[in-house]
């Protein structure tokens, strides 16, 4: 059971484990933001087994600064990126490799604009080639993985992201809700 961690201003943090999340429910860090999830939570730690399918997303009592963080071209991140897509045929595949756009033969670099996912198949077609010399197409511009770390992260776990949003969704139709009412009463 990922669990989501957010600041107190709602950003996304991390994903943690579990054991990490009693430790700071121990300490007092952290306050669920949703009362259901809280009391299945409660209950398990009070029978010391945490067994949970429904992500779970807590919010930082004391909000935290975040530095910057560079991310680098690692396979992983480049496979993240790319959706595990063949980035010039578009087919989804269990085993990709990673393809320099222009080779490193010819002076390609390993950067985020060079490296693109790529199916075993189209590797081999395109080879010590340029794209365009043997008549292929990126799906897209290979760029840097630029948005913050926190999404990031998220794009690893789907079920969070998806719970995520709806949090965030909720979270903005009961503020309109609030302003609505405040309108109203004026």
């Amino acid at each position: 059971m990922p669990v989501l961690v957010l600041n107190a201003s709602l950003q996304p943090l991390s994903v943690i484990p579990e054991r990490r999340l009693v430790v700071l429910l121990s300490k007092q860090k952290v306050a669920f933001v949703d009362d259901n999830i809280r009391r299945t939570i409660e209950a398990g730690i009070g029978a010391r087994r945490l067994s949970m399918d429904e992500p779970v997303i807590v919010q930082l009592l004391a909000n935290v600064r975040v530095p910057r963080m560079a991310l680098r071209p690692t396979r992983a991140n480049i496979m993240l990126r790319d959706e595990e897509l063949c980035q010039y045929c578009g087919k989804h595949f269990r085993e990709l490799t990673l393809d320099h756009v222009i080779p490193r033969s010819r002076g390609g670099q390993s950067t985020w604009e060079n490296l693109v996912a790529c199916c075993r198949a189209c590797n081999g077609r395109k080879g010590n080639h340029l794209p365009h010399e043997v008549g292929m197409k990126l799906l897209r511009q290979p760029r840097p993985l630029h948005n913050e770390y926190a999404g990031f992260f998220l794009l690893r776990y789907p079920r969070l992201r998806e719970a995520y949003e709806q949090f965030l969704v909720s979270a903005q139709v009961g503020i309109v809700g609030i302003d609505t009412a405040i309108e109203a009463s004026a």
